[in-house]
């Protein structure tokens, strides 16, 4: 049995129109602001919240791209969860929320059929039997929205998804019944112009008689060390490359053949696919099915992953890209010349977590299983084409900013390593608990109470604050040094490039990144954020560089454009030339690298992803005004560093991002 939540009952943003179409049915429109409807859930028993296990309802869009939906839930404490989905248009899909989420436990949420990616922003949690707001709505967009939402009800279970079959893309992976500049008209064309661009590749040489073999700037040079280090010359950091000539990163993530496209859950949406055991076979993986992989195979038959090999490199070269980037295929990587950056894979966990992916990090088990994951770098550690290693990329504990993990600690009834750790501190601090109730203003009988969960309700003493913010720098201070101490035992000769966050939000975050030999961060911004990378650099005594930016645009066969996005593959060139160039006027900074070479596929990747970030489309096409402006910032780039130019100063129109 369903609980229903009425249509009526809801009330409208002034952005807002909001109609009746039928029983539990209507039609909302929002204007290119965006708009909300919400629902106010005190005047239903709080036990709903808690006693069914799903909110479930069935969206309808007709819109030119990506529908955002927002579910967003609030608390009697102010706090707020809102879930984001993607819906495909003129797809009838159904929306699936497990209450669960508002644990804020996972970052991404399970993907359920038809929808795309599915991620949770917000405070640490919210209480659900404490809920008092129930709002949908929209982000802002280049047009009005006009959505069609029936049967919104909680239910106990999942539902069923039955979805009538009709193929969303052609034989090719591109978008189906749209028409683009540069889209791949058959199967012949794409042999035409691969064959064509292979053939050339093999004749026209990218040597450069200014760079050396690792790529580094032969006009400024130091000593060389046999492999990659950092040097600050008095005005700027820069990479050494092993020769001792300077480098700036100019990188690109993931240089591999495609993103694969999700099947499961998606098969209503997909035209017939070859067999897994025939000559296809390469184009099918466990992640489901790679139509890029597939176009190579119809063009180079058994050979294709040599020829995509040999043509990626001459393409790096020819652009002006010197590294490789993380995520990048292996087998490419050792038959590259460029250098490269390793992305180390499974970061250091425990048992039980803390919150999200923050281990227990006083435990025992961290530290030994800090130790086996640095274990990974020793068969790499006399390589000098290997720049450096990330530890992880974007750790989700810190995407929610003001995070305060000793009050998500002590509400556990987990009794972490870390939670007695923290208790050792306070008695150490305080010496007897009348002195610790002094200092919060709590009536304590002794120390151990406060591995009680019941005492988690605590006062907004000056106090407690105060211990709770010095006690998380401690945490997240071990959470850093432990395996970065382990991995510079395993590897001494290679820099540890940090963690990749997605955002600082505090300067909490950068609490034993000393430890690091570059911070790095990701940046979906326009331009880099000077002041931010200035604060960080001199904070630490350590340069910056950027693992992650990407623009998209809205004129070729796309639904989604990514989190930066502008109108068309002019102005995504021109964004690219303004943020490197940018980048390479900042002192402390040392490298960007873009996300990523492929364009993601039309129904997504494993997540839901669907972004029209790539150099080369599902045809392995460059899109043309791109890679042009690529090359020119490229070419500017050192006499911007060292002062005898100028960056660009125009950046692109922004259009209103379709992600996630």
């Amino acid at each position: 049995m369903t609980f229903n939540l009425p249509a009526a009952a809801f009330r409208c943003a002034p952005n807002t129109y909001m109609d009746m179409t039928g029983a539990n049915r209507f039609r909302m429109e929002t204007t290119p602001q965006g708009g909300s409807i919400s629902l106010d859930a005190k005047q239903y028993d709080s036990s709903i919240w808690t006693d069914y296990g799903f909110v479930t309802a069935d969206v309808y869009h007709e819109s030119h791209d990506v529908l955002v939906v927002l579910f967003s839930f609030d608390d009697e404490a102010s706090r707020s969860i809102s879930v984001h989905y993607g819906i495909l248009p003129r797809v009838p899909t159904r929306i699936c929320l497990p209450l669960t989420a508002l644990k804020g436990e996972k970052l991404f949420l399970d993907r359920f059929p038809g929808v795309m990616q599915s991620v949770i922003r917000g405070d640490a949690f919210v209480d659900r039997s404490l809920i008092t707001r129930l709002t949908i709505s929209t982000i802002p967009s280049v047009a009005s929205r006009s959505l069609e939402i029936s049967g919104l009800s909680l239910s106990p279970s999942v539902p069923q998804f039955q979805y009538e079959n009709k193929p969303y893309v052609d034989e090719l992976g591109q978008l189906a019944g749209k028409d683009w500049q540069g889209k791949t008209a058959n199967p012949e064309q794409l042999a035409s112009d691969l064959t064509e661009e292979w053939q050339l590749s093999q004749i026209n040489s990218t040597f450069q008689t200014d760079l050396g073999r690792f790529g580094g700037w032969k006009r400024l040079r130091f000593e060389p060390t046999g492999f990659f280090r950092t040097k600050h010359d008095g005005k700027r950091w820069w990479f050494v490359d092993p020769d001792g000539y300077a480098l700036f990163s100019a990188g690109m993530d993931c240089i591999h053949p495609s993103d694969h496209m999700r099947i499961s859950g998606m098969e209503h949406l997909i035209p017939p696919l070859p067999d897994r055991d025939g000559p296809f076979r390469d184009a099918w993986s466990q992640q489901g099915y790679s139509f890029s992989v597939a176009n190579l195979i119809r063009v180079f038959g058994e050979e294709w992953r040599e020829k995509w090999a040999d043509l990626t490199e001459h393409r790096m070269k020819q652009w002006g890209l010197n590294t490789i980037g993380n995520w990048s295929a292996p087998d490419y990587i050792r038959q590259s010349e460029l250098p490269y950056v390793y992305p180390m894979d499974g970061f250091p966990a425990t048992e039980k977590t803390i919150f999200r992916d923050f281990p227990d990090v006083f435990s025992p088990e961290y530290e030994r299983n800090a130790e086996a994951f640095s274990r990974q770098l020793i068969p790499m550690r006399e390589d000098p084409r290997l720049i450096g290693y990330f530890m992880r990329n974007e750790p989700h504990w810190a995407f929610v900013d003001g995070l305060d993990l000793t009050g998500q600690m002590l509400k556990s009834e987990v009794r972490f390593a870390s939670k007695l750790q923290f208790v050792e501190w306070l008695i150490e601090r305080y010496d007897t608990v009348d002195g610790l109730n002094a200092a919060w203003g709590t009536l304590y009988e002794r120390f151990e109470d406060l591995y009680e969960t019941g005492s988690a309700e605590w006062t907004d003493h000056p106090g407690r604050k105060e211990d709770f913010t010095a006690f998380n720098r401690i945490l997240i201070r071990r959470y850093v040094e432990v395996p970065a101490r382990a991995c510079k035992m395993a590897d001494p000769n290679h820099l540890n490039l940090g963690m990749r966050y997605a955002w600082v939000g505090s300067d909490d975050v950068l609490e034993g990144c000393e430890a690091f030999d570059v911070f790095s961060v990701n940046c979906y911004q326009f331009a880099p954020e000077r002041s931010m990378i200035e604060h960080i650099s001199k904070r630490l005594d350590k340069p910056v560089m950027i693992g992650e930016f990407h623009f998209g645009a809205a004129d070729v066969g796309m639904l989604a454009y990514g989190i930066r996005a502008v109108a068309t593959q002019d102005d995504r060139g021109l964004a690219y030339r303004y943020f490197v160039e940018q980048a390479a006027s900042i002192p402390e900074l040392i490298g960007v690298h873009y996300f990523q070479l492929n364009d993601q596929p039309v129904l997504g990747r494993f997540d839901g992803e669907n972004y029209q970030i790539g150099v080369v489309d599902v045809c392995q096409q460059p899109y043309r005004p791109f890679v042009e402006a690529m090359k020119q910032a490229h070419e500017r780039m050192y006499n911007i560093r060292t002062g005898t130019a100028e960056p660009c100063a125009n950046s692109p129109v922004e259009i209103p991002k379709t992600g996630f």
